[in-house]
């Protein structure tokens, strides 16, 4: 009886997971992959219920799935070499195996993904604005193998660093997607972009993405060791960071010379919204005259979040059109106290603004509200819903994509600024602002050109 009951309760599981990845509807954007708030609600159809007009017939799900998982479990249970007694592990597994099944063709998802309670309960802190480790949003990047000769005692070419097979050039990494302002990760020189190939001793090839953020993690004023793999050189990097308590400042701003106001935004989290609210006022009763919008390393963070931000810079009307599979296109529209900036404005962007981040710049861009400035963003266009699970475990699921105004995906194209500007090669961190910063320079160039002709023209 007890046996059966468990059988039970692991189909009672599988069946929640398959319907929820069937009828999955709310969404706000997900930043565990990217930072931020989301968490959408869990609605679910009776599985003897009608089926929606809407749906084909290959949408329906089918118990054999479920079957054949209870026959396996049956299996490992009575005969398996040595008693499992970790039921939770077993539905773990299953979960992420299910899940593992989007990250190939046709679907090529690389956002999708479990989190258990301990990697939910860090999500939330995340959100929240704090938390410890060493400051670093990673997320899944294709990356091309180069070609390797084989390391000695392996069959067929592998790489000798992390292991990863060669034979097929197409791969997926762990990416450091942005490294938080003043952060350790900042500070001991990752940059966005960066390949984690090796967390302390264990190869990154051997690790989802979220064993490698639970590695990396650790108690404050401990260190871990990366190797990692960056773009322009030959040999991998070693980097030792000393991990801290993370406390996340979305948004800074100044005034700077010639009237022109500075705003960075490194994370839509719970605050932002405000403090970008109170920024732009404080800066008016300055006497702003352009603003530089710095939107570099930010890694995104909540929908919701967004929109309001957004709303502060292009005014009245779509912000985003967010597609649903079989739903027409819905636009979000800018907030009921939405106003356009009113001033000369230019946006820092660079290869880890992503997600939130993205959304804000191609707003901005469609509308034409101001001129982009650095390089190709990260280009993550998909839009994941939270789904919290009664155990304290939670489903980061994939639920629709995102459309600039001008309805333009740029899932893994980016946003492609208006004056393409490489930052100054170096393996050190480049404050922003300095006078190694090449492209807020062509950006202040920029601003005071537009400024310039505006002043001339009235």
């Amino acid at each position: 009886m007890r046996l059966r009951y468990q059988l039970v309760v692991a189909a009672m599981v599988i069946t929640l997971m398959v319907t929820s990845f069937m009828v999955g509807r709310q969404f706000q954007s997900l930043a565990a992959l990217v930072p931020g708030k989301s968490l959408g609600s869990l609605r679910l159809f009776s599985l003897s219920g009608t089926a929606n007009a809407e749906q084909s017939a290959g949408d329906e799900v089918s118990l054999r799935p479920i079957e054949t998982f209870q026959e396996v479990l049956s299996h490992i249970r009575k005969e398996y070499v040595s008693p499992v007694k970790n039921d939770r592990e077993i539905t773990y597994g299953a979960i992420r195996g299910l899940l593992s099944v989007l990250r190939d063709e046709p679907y090529n998802d690389r956002y999708s993904r479990f989190l258990d309670p301990e990697e939910y309960r860090s999500f939330l802190e995340e959100n929240e604005g704090h938390f410890g480790g060493i400051g670093a949003e990673l997320g899944v990047r294709e990356v091309k193998a180069n070609p390797a000769p084989p390391a000695k005692g392996t069959e067929g070419p592998q790489c000798p660093v992390c292991g990863a097979d060669l034979s097929n050039p197409k791969q997926y990494k762990v990416v450091i997607v942005a490294p938080l302002p003043d952060s350790p990760a900042e500070r001991a020189g990752l940059k966005s972009g960066d390949q984690i190939l090796r967390v302390n001793d264990t190869p990154a090839a051997s690790l989802t993405l979220s064993e490698t953020v639970r590695k990396i993690k650790g108690p404050p004023g401990t260190t871990v060791n990366l190797l990692v793999g960056r773009e322009g050189l030959s040999e991998p990097l070693q980097v030792k960071v000393t991990r801290a308590v993370i406390s996340i400042r979305s948004v800074e701003y100044k005034m700077l010379p010639d009237r022109i106001g500075y705003l960075r935004i490194s994370t839509f989290n719970d605050v932002t919204a405000e403090t970008v609210k109170k920024a732009l006022k404080e800066l008016r009763a300055g006497g702003m005259k352009g603003m530089l919008l710095d939107l570099r390393s930010d890694p995104g963070g909540g929908l919701d979040v967004c929109i309001e931000v957004a709303s502060q810079f292009v005014g009245k009307g779509p912000v985003v059109y967010i597609q649903e599979r079989g739903q027409p296109r819905q636009p979000r529209e800018a907030t009921a106290d939405a106003r356009r900036l009113g001033v000369p404005l230019v946006v820092l962007v660079d290869k880890g603004s992503a997600s939130a981040a993205e959304i804000l710049a191609g707003a901005i861009q469609d509308d034409r509200e101001g001129k982009l400035v650095g390089v190709t963003t990260f280009g993550k266009g998909l839009v994941q819903t939270v789904f919290p699970l009664r155990d304290g475990s939670a489903l980061a699921l994939t639920t629709a994509r995102y459309l600039t105004p001008k309805l333009r995906d740029i899932d893994r194209k980016g946003i492609a600024p208006d004056v393409k500007v490489e930052q100054t090669k170096s393996l050190e961190f480049i404050p922003p602002l300095s006078e190694k910063d090449a492209q807020a320079a062509s950006a202040l160039d920029l601003l005071k050109q537009e400024m310039r002709r505006l002043a001339s023209a009235s």
